[in-house]
C-alpha cells in the first residue's frame, strides 16, 4: 500500500502531539517495517525546516 503523509502527520511525530502522536508513529513504524510506502510531499521538507 503507498501511502502520502500530510505534513502535520509528520510534525505530530517530531513535536509529540497529543492525541495524535501515537496514531502517527505507528504508521511511521509500519514503513519503518516495510509493511507499507510512505511518500511525503517536497514542500513538507521545507515546511519543517
Amino acid at each position: 500500500m503507498k501511502t502520502l503523509f500530510d505534513t502535520n502527520v509528520i510534525l505530530d511525530v517530531l513535536f509529540d502531539r497529543e492525541p495524535f502522536s501515537s496514531d502517527a508513529s505507528y504508521l511511521l513504524s509500519k514503513v519503518e517495517q516495510s509493511e507499507i510506502i510512505g511518500f511525503i510531499c517536497a514542500t513538507t521538507i521545507t515546511t519543517i525546516h
